[in-house]
């Protein structure tokens, strides 16, 4: 059966490759690239079946395409060919709007509220809550939509709901409402968000919350960008406990950093997660669209009531070719 799943899977993505080069989709951009992660991990946070070295990978195939002026119908897929075989979809969604605003269907992701320049590889040792438990990308047939009012040229107000709990069987599904207000500036830009839902019950369990607000703001200079975010909720967490987040990272040229610090609270303590990564984007063999990344991870949750603590060290080298 495994074999079969495969087969058509390629055979899928061989339509797709078809059709992208036939007359009906010459007005449509084609992208496609591929990444092989080669990772090494370990510590006391790391399952013992994922400790040590492991390779992952993907061919990205993606198609895009707008039409119309005043009003516009615009729409994406992007398929995602995994190493171990198989073929999933990674973004799938139609936009229809106009100058004023728009409305987006399908499988794709919301503005992101707590951003990491060159996340290459960010491994948290624990929970690190970030305003984005109901950002998309939920399951194969959850509901998601947004509606989004452009209120200026530099500002716009986001709002989505997104419901994959029809046929949940653990508690990564979720729904509820979700919104964003986008303001820029120059060089400046920021978002401030919240969102509010439920995860979906196992069982006889209650349905956990989720609640939060955060914000993020990035100063970005072309070759210097700086990015720093905030949130404040719950996730995942039947019982009422804060869960409090801050980030800061940068790229500049090839190269990114970051730092990020959460709190999560727990009955008579805390734990405390800390995790800080870098990277640098290298040019392969001077190839156009060829480029190699080595990128070290390291993480720590220290919980207070317990005294103990455990951590993640990670090391990824990304080799990477644009098509």
């Amino acid at each position: 059966m495994k074999k079969a799943i495969q087969h058509t899977s390629h055979a899928a993505l061989g339509v797709v490759l078809a059709a992208l080069a036939g007359s009906a989709l010459a007005g449509a951009e084609f992208g496609a690239n591929l990444e092989l992660d080669n990772t090494a991990r370990n510590g006391g946070a790391v399952a013992e079946g994922d400790k040590g070295l492991s390779q992952t990978g993907r061919i990205e195939v993606g198609v895009s395409a707008k039409a119309g002026d005043d009003m516009f119908v615009a729409a994406k897929t992007t398929l995602l060919t995994q190493k171990g075989g198989g073929v999933v979809t990674d973004d799938m969604w139609v936009q229809m709007g106009n100058k004023g605003g728009n409305v987006k269907l399908g499988r794709f992701e919301a503005a992101d509220l707590f951003p990491l320049n060159a996340d290459t590889l960010v491994n948290h040792a624990g929970t690190v809550y970030g305003t984005n438990s109901l950002r998309g990308r939920m399951g194969s047939d959850a509901f998601h939509g947004t509606g989004t009012i452009n209120l200026t040229d530099t500002a716009s107000l986001e709002v989505g709901y997104i419901d994959g709990t029809k046929n949940a069987v653990n508690t990564t599904n979720a729904k509820g409402l979700r919104a964003v207000l986008a303001l820029g500036a120059g060089p400046w830009s920021g978002r401030v968000g919240f969102e509010s839902g439920e995860y979906a019950p196992v069982g006889t369990a209650d349905a956990n919350k989720i609640k939060g607000w955060g914000f993020t703001t990035t100063y970005d200079a072309g070759s210097f960008k700086l990015t720093g975010n905030y949130s404040l909720g719950q996730q995942n967490a039947a019982a009422n406990n804060r869960q409090t987040a801050l980030g800061l990272s940068a790229s500049v040229g090839a190269l990114g950093l970051g730092f990020v610090n959460a709190v999560n609270d727990k009955a008579g303590g805390e734990v405390t997660v800390q995790t800080a990564y870098v990277a640098y984007a290298m040019s392969l063999f001077g190839v156009k669209g060829a480029t190699w990344t080595p990128a070290l991870s390291r993480s720590t949750a220290k919980d207070s009531t317990t005294g103990v603590t455990n951590d993640e060290n990670a090391l990824r080298v990304r080799v990477r070719y644009d098509f």
